[in-house]
């Protein structure tokens, strides 16, 4: 029989959860001071929040620029209760990165009968590097990813009500989770064939209408627009067919990296007994997964994302989780009442043992140097110039930069963002030039005179021989990114004062 809640956790589970929880701690260790620039744009938008300034990264602009509205309003409970708001990020994340570990074992002890298959799943999951790379960050990702996993375990149970509420907390948390919104309604309203369909399908849409749904007109009312800011920035320039297969290799090469043990193994199950899944009834609502683990990179290929581990990091357990379950369909069959044959322990261990060292050699090569490079970025050049503009610039000053986060945070000073994403108004420059070549031309000239300029270059102060308005750009600092990183790329910061008088007499017509 498959477990249910009910259902007694052997020892041999018990176990394995202890053993999981504990390495996923030891792994976070090594990330417990990591912090990146994304982070701060959500104290930042928290900090006013809590302050009763909105839910805004400049005070008095509305902008939509804010992707995880309920990660902000848990920043800004904690920054109102009197916790550092950095800190409560990291404590926050550590806690969604424990519990999702909890609910994908939960998910397993459900949808699998064999109890060695449960714990040898759960310790591999502990240990994924993708998990681990965004646990103590700051970022919302691991809140998102354990919202999305105690969803599937409702859907599993079949509680509708708590399926719809929590996905639509994943939503608000990621607004990519929104796709799996989607796919949940569908499917109830596929299901909808007697009295029973139509209950479930009231129960499971009317919490994501009242939650998401409510945010949603809140976002309309108060920001003007239903959607987050960066999804009217635009696509990357450049051939589509091209930038849509940059987006799958690259897909493709961060799922091989820490998934390439179980994707072998759910196509290997998958030709073995694929014809049994889809003999079974309620076969409609087991596409849910399936379909979630192959809309979202197809909606990232299409939109030509760059995509990194952050935005797929949603899809990787339920793949996961697909994978262990084939495995045992092949292995055991559909006869409930047989036995597992006695190699299975030892197959589950092995495939474990594969899936845990594919995990700890990215996380070993590229996650900890990976946190280590941006942590340094941050604290070494943005943290500290942040500060500066903070002790020695005007309240009213404005910067241009595009990476806004600690220097907006730090420095307490209103901020242009290039990349348009909490200034609406330099999307348009953007669709055909990228934000340095914007910055380069001036094209904030035509709705805003930042006071000081932020540049990313190859080398200091590049913009001076690449701008034509080199002349109004007076130097006052630079900072190396990623410094003392081995195999760091060379750029560096370049922070200027802007002249406008000077601009404006290069403009003028001679």
């Amino acid at each position: 029989m498959i477990a249910t809640s009910a259902t007694p956790v052997t020892r041999l589970e018990r176990v394995a959860l202890v053993v999981a929880l504990a390495l996923t701690a030891a792994l976070m260790m090594p990330m417990r001071l990591a912090v990146n620039d994304g982070t701060y744009v959500h104290l930042q938008y928290a900090r006013h929040l809590a302050s009763g300034q909105g839910l805004v990264f400049n005070v008095g602009e509305r902008v939509y620029g804010c992707t995880s509205p309920l990660w902000a309003a848990l920043l800004a409970d904690g920054i109102m209760l009197g916790f550092d708001g950095l800190r409560t990020a990291r404590v926050l994340g550590a806690l969604s990165t424990l519990a999702a570990v909890v609910f994908f074992f939960q998910l397993l002890r459900r949808t699998l009968r064999t109890p060695a298959l449960r714990a040898a799943g759960t310790i591999a999951w502990a240990g994924h590097a993708w998990l681990l790379r965004w646990s103590m960050s700051g970022s919302e990702a691991p809140l998102a990813v354990a919202l999305t996993l105690a969803g599937f375990v409702a859907f599993v149970d079949g509680r509708p009500w708590r399926t719809g509420a929590l996905w639509a907390l994943a939503a608000l948390t990621r607004p990519e989770a929104a796709v799996l919104l989607l796919l949940w309604v569908a499917v109830l309203l596929i299901d909808t064939e007697n009295r029973d369909g139509l209950r479930r399908m009231v129960a499971g849409t009317l919490p994501p209408l009242v939650i998401y749904g409510g945010w949603l007109l809140f976002a309309r009312v108060y920001f003007g627009t239903f959607w987050p800011q960066i999804f009217s920035t635009p696509a990357r320039r450049g051939d589509s067919a091209l930038g849509i297969l940059e987006s799958l290799t690259r897909q493709v090469q961060l799922l091989t990296g820490t998934e390439a043990a179980l994707a072998v193994m759910l196509a290997l199950a998958l030709l073995a007994a694929g014809p049994r899944l889809w003999r079974r009834p309620g076969v409609t609502r087991r596409l849910v997964p399936w379909c979630w683990v192959l809309a979202l990179p197809l909606l990232y290929a299409m939109r030509r994302v760059s995509v990194t581990s952050q935005h797929l990091i949603l899809v990787m357990p339920v793949l996961a989780w697909l994978a262990w379950r084939a495995a045992e369909r092949w292995w055991l069959g559909d006869d409930e009442d047989e036995p597992a044959p006695v190699w299975m322990p030892a197959a589950a261990a092995l495939l474990a043992v594969l899936v845990l060292g594919q995990n700890l050699i990215v996380y070993r090569r590229t996650v900890v140097p990976e946190v280590r490079e941006e942590t340094l970025h941050t604290r070494g050049s943005l943290v500290p110039w942040g500060r500066w503009f903070g002790e020695h610039t005007e309240p009213g000053a404005l910067i241009a930069t595009s990476e806004i986060g600690a220097i907006g945070y730090h420095g307490q000073r209103r901020v242009l963002d290039l990349n348009g994403v909490v200034t609406p108004a330099m999307i348009g420059f953007l669709q055909n030039e990228t934000a340095a070549d914007a910055a380069a031309a001036f094209r904030f000239a035509a709705f805003a005179r930042p006071d000081f300029l932020v540049d990313v270059a190859p080398r200091p102060y590049a913009l001076l021989a690449r701008s034509r308005f080199a002349a109004a750009l007076i130097p006052i600092g630079h900072a190396p990114i990623g410094a003392g990183v081995r195999g760091a790329s060379s750029r560096f910061h370049s922070f200027y004062r802007v002249d406008w008088a000077a601009f404006d007499s290069l403009r003028a017509p001679s």
